[in-house]
């Protein structure tokens, strides 16, 4: 089952792992940030791939952690901490960007 990190386009910190999920299955990057969103009561919420976002924009940088069936960090407890971000981005495969707007 692919392992996805969620970075916050707005704040730079990883927002979720789906390997601390609850055993959520994560089958696509925007499976995993609906139920991410929802878990935490965001809901109503569009998610669309797309190539890049601007700065004011919401949404996530999507990572891949389970590279050549190992996990290229460890989870992640502490979204805020700055080497396990520079980790995820270093170690990491950038999957996609997610921009998130409000449904109807």
């Amino acid at each position: 089952m692919p392992r996805y990190i969620l970075i916050d386009n707005g704040t730079g910190y990883i927002w979720g792992d789906s390997a601390d999920y609850n055993g959520h299955i994560a089958h696509t990057p925007l499976d995993y940030a609906a139920a991410l969103d929802a878990s935490i009561g965001e809901h109503g919420r569009e998610y669309t791939q797309v190539s890049s976002l601007a700065s004011n924009e919401t949404g996530y940088h999507v990572y891949r952690a389970d590279i050549n069936g190992s996990d290229a960090v460890t989870v992640v407890w502490d979204g805020q901490d700055q080497e396990t971000i520079q980790a995820v981005e270093r170690d990491c495969d950038h999957v996609c960007t997610i921009k998130i707007t409000q449904g109807d």
